[in-house]
């Protein structure tokens, strides 16, 4: 397990075109929890009675 780590931070970290693709994959799924979480999520609404759903 430690020898699959140690291979993905050196790709990671590293200057070829895998290394960029893992950076956008990184940063795109980061965007989309911040954007799942701001937008729907209902973060920032009142909170619901909880008489209301009855």
């Amino acid at each position: 397990m430690r020898k699959l780590a140690d291979k993905i931070a050196e790709v990671f970290f590293s200057d070829t075109w895998a290394g960029a693709l893992l950076w956008f994959v990184a940063a795109a799924a980061l965007l989309a929890l911040l954007v799942w979480f701001l937008v729907y999520s209902g973060f920032g609404e009142p909170a619901a009675p909880v008489y209301e759903n009855f």
